[in-house]
């Protein structure tokens, strides 16, 4: 958000602000002083809503579907520690969200760019609209390493792609031989 965009929002919300509340005197003096205490609200939320994140928060999905009957079945998403490094089939896809926070956790709006290191050869890279979140569907069995960045911070995620279940059986014949003389 530029800089002349957060001050208007500021000083709107400040001014909601201290009209929802009356205008309390408090430490800020005389009524004279009443527009500065409005003011220095303004500036609070302008540089609230124009700080960077200060981290980025990257989690895969509770659950994985099939492809390409999205949203067909769905299981647990497979992951390793800490609900991260998704593991799953080669007809499968997952979706991860990412959230971005300020120095003391408040959530932050930002603008974020996702990609895999695989130049897809193991996923598909499909951001939502407003790229808060992101669908990567196995290609081939393989790993990948997935990040989201905003261009200052990023995240990232390893997914590992395995095969899936038997899904079909191939009989190829041999070559015809003569059968052995009997006894």
């Amino acid at each position: 958000m530029n800089a002349d965009r957060a001050r208007l929002i500021g000083l709107k919300l400040a001014t909601e602000l201290h009209a929802a509340i009356g205008l309390p005197l408090g430490n800020y003096g005389p009524v004279e002083s009443i527009p500065a205490c409005v003011l220095e609200t303004a500036g609070e939320f302008a540089r609230w809503l124009t700080e960077p994140p200060h981290r980025l928060h990257l989690r895969p999905a509770p659950f994985t579907f099939q492809q390409p009957d999205y949203p067909g079945p769905a299981v647990h998403t497979k992951t390793g520690d800490h609900g991260m490094s998704v593991t799953m089939t080669d007809s499968q896809e997952v979706s991860y969200s990412v959230a971005a926070d300020d120095s003391k956790g408040f959530p932050v709006a930002d603008t974020f760019t996702w990609s895999s290191d695989d130049g897809g050869a193991v996923l598909t890279v499909t951001p939502s609209a407003d790229g808060t979140s992101c669908v990567f569907a196995a290609v081939a069995p393989g790993s990948a390493t997935i990040s989201v960045t905003d261009g200052t911070l990023s995240a990232s995620d390893l997914i590992t792609v395995t095969t899936g279940a038997v899904a079909t059986l191939v009989l190829t014949p041999g070559t015809p031989t003569d059968e052995p003389a009997g006894p």
